[in-house]
Parts: structure tokens; C-alpha cells; sequence
């Protein structure tokens, strides 16, 4: 069949469509307005339950004084003995107006309080229509999409200027991918390195603590304790400087332009002979690697740092390069549909034939 009965085929089939998303086109927006909206309703309704627990706790106190002098005949009989029955009146009847002006204001609170929850009800009901007709909308783009995609997708000889759009369009979307992985890339990479300073700087607590052993070492205070203590933190800067490495490689497989570590050796057991000896060379001779092994960390440290910063800047400079290939891919996507829909319009629907009132003749566009 040729595009232009396939395009008069799916006529009804479009007009649909485009009848059915002006119903929904804006439900977006209308759904954002509606959610602020809705969570004002919320917070009014939070700050109302506090004012309704506070008058409801007055008005008990209230209730209670009111129904201290209502009820008590003792106190009445004491007053009125007293000579003082119109002074016992009165505070009567100040308790009893200040119990009901209490419970009248709880009232209006709860009645206002049931109001704001009638209103969140109805607004809970009214963005549930709003965001099925937002997956609506959605289905039906995609609809509209895929009609367009089965019509003009690939060459399409009859309208060569669709055609440069659908690459103009392919070669965004292609842009946009590409920034969107290396973007991802970068970030992760930048994941890896800030988990490699925190596990430096671990490390660093471990050389700094085998350093004060090495010294309490070298001043004879417990030797044996002090070598024990000294090779069980070099053995957790080990680790630390291990899961450095793996993450530092991570990052540079994630990302090309992060460099590899500088030397990051830590002394160990075996690179210091007879460690359990109490010799005070051996002892100086130890504190001299750890104190290189934690020279050699700070640098890292310092390394990593520089490295970090570096990632963010390339990621927040791959962000803005995303940002703009979306509002290229955006634009491209639109004015692609939009061809479309002009051709399809037109071939279905083709304007009235040009006639030239100065000369009588009518003149058909091929």
C-alpha cells in the first residue's frame, strides 16, 4: 500500500488520538498545582490537630473548675453562711462562662479541623483522576509515537524534509545517550573516590596510632604489647590501602581522566627484622618505615582530594552539556511530531485548490 493510503487508513485512527490527548495534554501542570495544593491542605491540617490538642486540654481544665463550683453544695452552703452567696455566684457563673467560650472554641477548631479533612479527601480523589490522566497522556503519546514511527519511519522519498528531522532527531537522541552514560560514568567514579578518602583517612588513624605505639616502643614502655599493638593497626592500614586501590581502579576504569594512585607502601612484619627483639636500632629503623608509610598515605590523602574535586567539576560540566541535549532532543522530538502531524493533516485533509480571480482560471497544486 502506498504511504499515502496507509497515511488516509489510519485518518480516524489519528483524529482520535489527537481528540483524546487535548483532553489530558495539560494534566502535568495540573497535577504539579495540585500536589503544592494538596500538601498545604496537609500542613494546615497538622498545625490544626496541634491548636485542637492544646484548646482540648484548656477546655478539660476548664470543664473541671466549672464542674468543681457547679456540683459542690458544701462550698455553696460556706459561701452563703458567710454572707458572701453573691461572691460564690459569680465565680460560678465566671467558671461556667469560660468552660463554654473553652468548648465553643474547641468546637469551631474541630469543625474547621473536619473541613480541612474533607478537603484533603476530595483533593486525594481529584490527583488520582490527575495522575491516571497523566499515565494517560503518557499511553497516549506513546500511541501517537508509535502511528508515526510505523508511517514515516526510515526514508520516506514523498517528504525528503521529514526525513532530515528523523536524523536530525536520531542524532540528539544518540548525543544525549552518549552524555547520559558519561555522566553516569563520572558520577560513580566520583562515588568510588570519595569512599577512597574515607578509607584513607581510616587508614591514616591506623598509621597515627602505630606510630604512638613505635614511640612508647622505643621508650621501653611494654615492648612486647607495644609490637603487638603497632603490627595489629599497620595490618588495618593494609586492608584500608587494599580497598583504596580496588576503588581508586574502579574510578579509573569509570572514568579515563582519573590518575592512579601515587606509592602507597605500608611497612609490615616482614620488612622489619626481628621486630620482638628489644633493640633499639631495630626499634628507630621500624619507626622510620611507619613514619615514611604515613607520609606517603597523607599524600594520597592529599591526591585523593584533588582528584574528587576534579571528578565533580567534569560531572557538573558533562550535567550542563546533558541539560542542553535535552533541550535539543526536546526540541527536535517537537518539531519532528509536529512535521508530522502537518503532512499527515494535509494528506488526509489537503487545503482548498488555489484560484486566480484576475485571470478566471483555477490552478490545482501538484
Amino acid at each position: 500500500m502506498a504511504l499515502y493510503d496507509r497515511i488516509t487508513s489510519m485518518r480516524d485512527h489519528h483524529s482520535r488520538i489527537l481528540a483524546d490527548l487535548k483532553t489530558v495534554e495539560h494534566a502535568p501542570d495540573t497535577l504539579k498545582s495540585h500536589e503544592a495544593y494538596l500538601s498545604d491542605l496537609r500542613k494546615q491540617l497538622a498545625q490544626i490537630s496541634d491548636r485542637l490538642k492544646k484548646v482540648a486540654e484548656l477546655t478539660q481544665i476548664e470543664r473541671e473548675e466549672h464542674t468543681k463550683y457547679r456540683d459542690s453544695t458544701i462550698r455553696r452552703l460556706m459561701y452563703r453562711a458567710s454572707g458572701r452567696g453573691d461572691e460564690f455566684e459569680k465565680k460560678a457563673d465566671k467558671e461556667m462562662r469560660e468552660y463554654y467560650n473553652a468548648l465553643e472554641k474547641e468546637r469551631a477548631i474541630k469543625a474547621e479541623k473536619e473541613m480541612l479533612e474533607t478537603q484533603i479527601e476530595e483533593a486525594t480523589a481529584a490527583r488520582e483522576e490527575l495522575q491516571a490522566a497523566c499515565t494517560e497522556r503518557l499511553r497516549l503519546h506513546e500511541e501517537l509515537k508509535s502511528l508515526y514511527e510505523n508511517l514515516f519511519g526510515g526514508p520516506t522519498a514523498e517528504f525528503p524534509e521529514e526525513d532530515a528531522l528523523e536524523e536530525a532527531t536520531k542524532a540528539a537522541q544518540a548525543w544525549y545517550g552518549e552524555l547520559s552514560g558519561r555522566l553516569n560514568n563520572i558520577y560513580q567514579a566520583a562515588q568510588c573516590l570519595a569512599k577512597a578518602q574515607i578509607t584513607v583517612k581510616q587508614a591514616l588513624l591506623d598509621m597515627y596510632e602505630a606510630l604512638q605505639h613505635c614511640q612508647r616502643d622505643i621508650w621501653g614502655f611494654g615492648s612486647i604489647v607495644a609490637d603487638f599493638g603497632r603490627q595489629n593497626c599497620l595490618s588495618r592500614a593494609q586492608s584500608r590501602a587494599r580497598q583504596t586501590q580496588v576503588l581508586v581502579s574502579q574510578a579509573m576504569r569509570l572514568d579515563p581522566d582519573v590518575q592512579p594512585l601515587p606509592r602507597m607502601t605500608i611497612a609490615q612484619g616482614s620488612m622489619i627484622s626481628r621486630i620482638l627483639f628489644d633493640n633499639i636500632f631495630v626499634d628507630l629503623n621500624c619507626l622510620a618505615m611507619v613514619q615514611q608509610s604515613f607520609n606517603e598515605m597523607k599524600n594520597v590523602e592529599v591526591f585523593l582530594r584533588t582528584q574528587l574535586t576534579q571528578a565533580k567539576s567534569r560531572e557538573a560540566n558533562i550535567r550542563t552539556q546533558l541539560e542542553s541535549a535535552a533541550v535539543d532532543l526536546e526540541n527536535s522530538q517537537r518539531e519532528l511530531q509536529r512535521t508530522r502531524e502537518l503532512i499527515f493533516m494535509n494528506v488526509v485533509d489537503p487545503p482548498p485548490p488555489y484560484v486566480d480571480q484576475t485571470a478566471g482560471t483555477l490552478h490545482v497544486d501538484s
